[in-house]
C-alpha cells in the first residue's frame, strides 16, 4: 500500500467535503405531501423487477409497492447509519491511518444529516420507520487488526447497496421529483465515503489478512453481512403494507428467484465483489 497515495486521496476528500459541505436542514424545500400517483422508487430497483410479478401488477399496485420500498431503503438509511456512526466512533482513534482518520469527523457529521433526512421523510410521509429486523452479528473475539477491518468492510457493503439504490431512484425521471432529490443527495456525499471505503481497506487488510484462521474468518463474517442485507431488501412488511398476499411467503419466492439472484450478483453487489476480489476476500454472492 502506496501510504502517500492514500494520504493525499483521503486530504482531497477531506477538501471536497468542506467546499461541497451543505446544511441537510436547510437544503430541502418539504413539501406537504408526496403524490401517490407516481413511483418512489424506480420500477427497475423495485424488488420485484425481473420477476413474473412485474407482469401480475398494474401500475397503481406498482406505485403502491415503490412507497413502500422507498420507506424501507430510508428506513434502513436511518437505521444503519446510526449504527455506522456507532462503530466508527468506537474504533477511529485507534486506526492505524495517521491524519487520515480526520476525514471520519466529516464522514460522522454527513451521516447523522442523511439520517435525520430520512427519520424525517419516513415520518412526514409514510408515519414510520420500519424497525431494524436484521439480526445481530455474533460478539467474536478478535483482534484489533481484524474488528477494524471488519468494521469498515461491513460499513462498505452497506453503503455500496445502498448507493446502488441512489443511482438507480436519483436517475429514474418516473420517480418522484421530490424522492430524486433526496436520493440525490445521499448519493454526493456517499460517493465521498465510499471512496474512502474503499481505500481504507488496502492498509487495514495488511494488518488483518495475516493468517489463513483469520482470513477465514473475515470471509465468514462478510458473507454473514451480504446475505443479512441483501435480505433487508425483501421486508415481508413493506409487502404488507402494499397490500400484497401472503408477504412472508412473496418474500421468500422473490429471494429464490434465479433472474433476483442476478441483479443481487451482476448489479447491487457489483462494486463490492470487485473490491474484496482485488483483496484476495472471494465473498459468496449466491444465497
Amino acid at each position: 500500500m502506496n501510504t502517500h497515495t492514500f494520504k493525499d486521496r483521503v486530504n482531497t476528500l477531506i477538501q471536497l467535503s468542506v467546499e461541497r459541505h451543505s446544511n441537510a436542514f436547510t437544503r430541502f424545500d418539504w413539501p406537504e405531501t408526496v403524490s401517490e400517483e407516481a413511483y418512489w422508487f424506480s420500477p427497475d430497483a423495485l424488488s420485484v423487477a425481473g420477476t413474473p410479478w412485474v407482469e401480475r401488477l398494474n401500475t397503481a399496485e406498482l406505485q403502491r409497492l415503490s412507497k413502500w420500498e422507498c420507506i424501507n431503503s430510508f428506513s434502513l438509511n436511518v437505521t444503519g447509519e446510526r449504527e455506522l456512526m456507532h462503530e466508527v466512533s468506537r474504533v477511529m482513534h485507534e486506526l492505524p491511518i495517521g491524519e487520515s482518520r480526520d476525514y471520519l469527523h466529516h464522514l460522522i457529521h454527513e451521516e447523522n444529516q442523511h439520517m435525520w433526512y430520512f427519520n424525517k421523510f419516513c415520518h412526514s410521509y409514510a408515519g414510520k420507520v420500519y424497525p431494524n429486523k436484521k439480526m445481530p452479528l455474533a460478539k467474536l473475539s478478535l483482534s484489533k487488526a481484524v474488528d477494524h477491518f471488519l468494521v469498515f468492510a461491513r460499513i462498505l457493503i452497506f453503503e455500496e447497496i445502498g448507493h446502488y439504490h441512489n443511482i438507480m431512484n436519483s436517475r429514474d425521471e418516473r420517480v418522484e421529483a421530490f424522492v430524486r432529490e433526496i436520493n440525490h443527495a445521499h448519493y454526493q456525499e456517499e460517493a465521498r465515503h465510499i471512496t474512502f471505503g474503499r481505500k481504507v481497506l488496502e492498509p487495514l487488510a495488511e494488518a488483518a489478512l495475516q493468517n489463513a484462521d483469520d482470513q477465514q474468518l473475515i470471509l465468514n463474517e462478510l458473507n454473514k453481512t451480504l446475505q443479512m442485507n441483501i435480505g433487508s431488501l425483501y421486508n415481508p412488511a413493506m409487502y404488507r403494507d402494499a397490500g400484497l398476499p401472503k408477504p412472508m411467503a412473496l418474500r421468500s419466492e422473490l429471494m429464490a428467484d434465479q433472474q433476483r439472484q442476478q441483479i443481487h450478483q451482476n448489479d447491487i453487489l457489483k462494486g463490492v465483489t470487485k473490491v474484496f476480489g482485488q483483496l484476495d476476500l472471494p465473498v459468496n454472492t449466491a444465497f
